[in-house]
């Protein structure tokens, strides 16, 4: 059986997923050896610019699935679609998309069970504008790169000259 988070763990997650800016400071000057205020430079300028932090959620260890809705919409209603998605407590995440023709929204969602998926999809099929959803779900993962390749990087320090810090 899976364990349940108590109310404080539950503000702790919610509050290092919020704050997840001052922590990179912190532990950016601790690792530099610097004070935290040297470092807020950086993520006030370069955080916005150059970053998006992402966290991955470990939710399926307390009895939730991780589902990706990929959704199809007609008569201009895509952002209303995501705007109305993001109201459910079940979605985390909703963008809108490009490349294949078919799909403009991806969403993605936190179930329990099959009834709990079933019950989700018929009620986001019947908005007004939903044309078709597919759904994924990701058993495993075979591994993950967090790099940014050389090639970027040169870029990056052609167009900005980047500069020591400090």
């Amino acid at each position: 059986m899976a364990t349940l988070l108590s109310k404080h763990d539950l503000e702790i997650v919610k509050d290092l997923l919020v704050s997840r800016a001052e922590i990179a400071a912190r532990l950016l000057s601790e690792k530099l050896g610097i004070s935290p205020s040297d470092t807020q430079p950086i993520s006030k300028k370069w955080g916005k610019e150059y970053l998006a932090i992402s966290y991955s959620s470990t939710l399926e260890k307390y009895g939730w699935r991780q589902i990706e809705f990929l959704i199809s919409t007609a008569g201009g209603k895509t952002m209303t679609i995501g705007k109305e998605l993001l109201k459910r407590d079940q979605v985390a995440y909703v963008a809108r998309t490009i490349g294949q023709f078919t799909i403009d929204l991806r969403v993605e969602v936190f179930v329990r069970s099959n009834d709990d998926l079933l019950n989700l999809i018929e009620e986001v099929k019947a908005m007004e504008g939903v044309k078709e959803l597919i759904w994924s779900e990701i058993i495993e993962v075979v591994g993950r790169k967090n790099h940014i390749p050389a090639e970027t990087l040169a870029a990056l320090k052609a167009r900005e000259a980047i500069k020591p810090i400090r």
